[in-house]
């Protein structure tokens, strides 16, 4: 069962960084419309407040795919702590998030949504194993 877990984490974690990736991955998502203005809307971001991008800035077609990247390769291994980490990851990325809400066009808000409601997902299902380690 907890092999099965992991699979499913990480090609979750692998389809959010594909869709991402680059204007062919938002059909991922189901939105190829927005593919042209990709470029537009990934191209920088000002940072986000209690993120290391804070006031320096990033670009989301990179930072971004790379954090869902490395959280897809984690979700294979095992470990309270290696979980306690991907929590503290999946909230930095709903912080993220948030701040792409802000600076992306308002066309792209379907694209975040569903990448948040993901990201919700699993971080109800850390929070979840993690308490219950600490019971048993």
């Amino acid at each position: 069962m907890e092999v099965e877990i992991r699979r499913r984490r990480h090609a979750r974690y692998l389809r959010l960084a594909a869709a991402h990736a680059g204007p062919l991955g938002l059909a991922l998502l189901g939105h190829p419309e927005l593919a042209p203005r990709y470029l537009e809307a990934y191209g920088s971001c000002p940072g986000a407040e209690g993120l290391p991008c804070a006031g320096v800035g990033g670009e989301p077609g990179v930072c971004l795919v790379r954090r869902l990247e490395h959280l897809g390769r984690s979700a294979l291994r095992g470990g309270r702590k290696r979980r306690a980490q991907e929590k503290a990851m999946v909230e930095g990325l709903l912080l993220c998030m948030g701040q792409l809400k802000k600076s992306f066009p308002p066309e792209f808000l379907p694209v975040l949504s569903a990448t948040e409601a993901e990201l919700r997902a699993d971080l109800a299902y850390l929070e979840e194993t993690l308490a219950s380690q600490e019971k048993g």
